[in-house]
């Protein structure tokens, strides 16, 4: 990655995706839509975000709504 990139991770479950051009400058609201229609686990998905210091990645995490049976 380029300094002119952000460094961002998006984790779904075991899934890691890489920020890339086509996911500059979006916020992680616009990426949970974007993938959506890929993993619809993350449609209601709570966001959560973390900094790790030392590399300075910043990683995005969806954790998906547990669903009711019925």
């Amino acid at each position: 990655m380029t300094d002119q990139t952000p460094n961002r991770v998006f984790k779904i479950g075991s899934v890691r995706i890489v920020e890339d051009a086509s996911l500059a400058g979006k916020t992680p609201q616009e990426v949970q839509k974007l993938l959506a229609p890929l993993y619809p686990q993350i449609e209601n998905a709570t966001i959560r975000e973390h900094t790790d210091e030392a590399s300075g990645v910043t990683e995005i995490t969806y954790h998906a709504a547990p669903g009711r049976k019925g």
